[in-house]
C-alpha cells in the first residue's frame, strides 16, 4: 500500500473523529460526507473506513488502553489530540501490518499540523507508553 495513501486516510480521520466529538454525527453521515471531501482520491478508502468506524466503535477500550498514562481530566484532552490517540491506539492495537513507528510518526505530524502548539510532545509520550504496554503484552 502507498505511505502517502494511509497518511491522507489518517488525515481525514482524524477530522472525521474531531467532528464525530464535536458534533456527534454517526458514522454513516461521517463516511458519506467524507467520500464527497476534495482529498478523498487521495485516500485508501478501506482503511479510512477502518480507522473511523474502528476507533468510534472501540472507543471505550481504546480510551482506556490511553488514559493511564495522561495527567489531566480527560474531559481537559484537545479534541484534535484525543482524535489523533484514539485512531493510533486503533491503530496500534489492530493493525499490526502497520509498523508502530509509522503510526507514531504520522501522529507526531497531524498533532504538529492540527494540534496545540505543544500538543504532538503529548501525543508522542501517551503513545510511546500504549506501544510499549502492547510490546511487552505480546
Amino acid at each position: 500500500m502507498q505511505p502517502e495513501k494511509r497518511h491522507w486516510s489518517r488525515r481525514l480521520a482524524l477530522q472525521a473523529l474531531y467532528q464525530w466529538q464535536l458534533g456527534g454525527h454517526s458514522i454513516d453521515e461521517l463516511l458519506a460526507q467524507y467520500i464527497e471531501d476534495e482529498n478523498w482520491h487521495k485516500v485508501d478508502k478501506d482503511y479510512f473506513v477502518d480507522l473511523v468506524s474502528g476507533s468510534i466503535n472501540e472507543e471505550n477500550s481504546l480510551s482506556k488502553m490511553f488514559l493511564p498514562y495522561i495527567d489531566i481530566q480527560e474531559e481537559r484532552i484537545d479534541p484534535i489530540e484525543n482524535a489523533v490517540l484514539l485512531f493510533a491506539t486503533y491503530e496500534i492495537t489492530q493493525k499490526p501490518d502497520t509498523p508502530t513507528k509509522v503510526v507514531l510518526s504520522e501522529a507526531v505530524n497531524l498533532c504538529k499540523k492540527f494540534g496545540s502548539i505543544e500538543g504532538y510532545k503529548f501525543v508522542n509520550a501517551v503513545l510511546d507508553k500504549v506501544a510499549a504496554s502492547r510490546s511487552s503484552e505480546n
